[in-house]
Formats: C-alpha cells, structure tokens, sequence
C-alpha cells in the first residue's frame, strides 16, 4: 500500500463522520422518531466513534509517512534510515532485518502512541492532541484515549468505563478529528 492511501482513507472517513453527525443533528432538531431511537442512536454514535478514530489514525501515519520522506512503493516495505529518522515501521522486524526493533508500529493501531513522533516534530503547531498546549475537551481526551481498533468488534451493549458515547462528546470528538486533519494537511500537504 502506497502511504498516500492513508490520507484518501483519512479524508473520505471524515467527511462520512461529519455528514453522519450534520444528520443527527438536522433529525433531532426536526425530533424525526427513527434515528432517534436510541438503539439506533447509540449504534451510529459507535460507529461514528470507531471512524474518527480510524481518521486520526491514517492521517497521523500519512503526517509521519510524508514528513520523514518515505521512499518506498509500499508501507510494508522495511527502510531503516526512514525508522531511524522517525522510530516508526509497520511492523515487528525479523532477526534478519537487523538493526533492531523500532518503539512505533503502524499495523498495531495505536495512533495515540504514534503520534508522539509528531509531538517531538511539531510540538508547537497549534493542532490538538499534537501541540500539548492546545486544551482540549476532557472527554475529548478520554475518547482519545480509550479508542482502539478492536471497538469495531464490540457490542452495542458495551459498557465503556472511561467514555460516555453521547451525541455532543462524538461531535466534539468529530470536531477535533476535524482539526488534526486540517491542521495536518495545512503543515504537511
């Protein structure tokens, strides 16, 4: 897979969030019954969480991907001199592709720890979660935090501990996805 994907995939998530979540609220302003129901509800919310996520995730890997000038046809490739740059690669390498392990790993999904990588390069940028001195909503920042890829497979019944998955905190959520993307795409292209 060629990095680029990653920012086509980024966009087009997005903009299905930002429709979903304009929906929810010209439904609810128009108090139409069906999406309001709220089995209904909670499963769009779920899934609209899932791809803001996901959002985050592809354009933090096409940030890191075009910044440190990637190089190779496919993600999966190995390039050490990009994973000594930036500590990234897409995954384990083997004993054979020495030298060494590297702290980030794309195919684990865990964009709240790749994103440090972006941190040390643009630590003053004004784009939450990036630059640390943007406030950012609490609850915002417990989604941030608990999402992982593996919310795709859970149940609407789930009993999220640390998030309460309500229309204005996946809206906020939606928002700040909003923000990372376009101040991303402002400093990276």
């Amino acid at each position: 897979m060629d990095y680029r994907a990653y920012q086509k995939a980024s966009e087009k998530h997005l903009s299905t969030c930002k429709s979903i979540m304009n929906s929810i609220s010209l439904l609810s302003a128009n108090n139409e019954a069906l999406i309001m129901q709220e089995i209904k509800l909670k499963s769009v919310l779920h899934n609209v969480y899932y791809l803001s996520g996901y959002t985050l995730e592809c354009i933090i890997n096409y940030a890191i991907f075009k910044h440190f000038k990637w190089s190779k046809p496919s993600v999966r490739d190995n390039d050490h001199n990009f994973s000594k740059r930036c500590g990234l690669s897409y995954g384990n390498l083997k004993q054979t592709d020495k030298p060494g392990n590297y702290p980030y790993i794309i195919h684990k999904h865990d964009f709240a720890r790749n994103i440090d990588i972006l941190r040390k390069e643009f630590s003053a940028s004004k784009i939450p979660l990036i630059d640390i001195t943007e406030k950012i909503d609490n609850e915002v920042l417990k989604l941030f935090k608990s999402w992982n890829v593996e919310i795709r497979y859970h149940a609407l019944t789930s009993n999220y501990d640390k998030v309460q998955l309500t229309t204005t905190n996946i809206q906020n959520f939606v928002n700040t996805t909003d923000r990372v993307f376009n101040g991303l795409m402002k400093i990276i292209g």
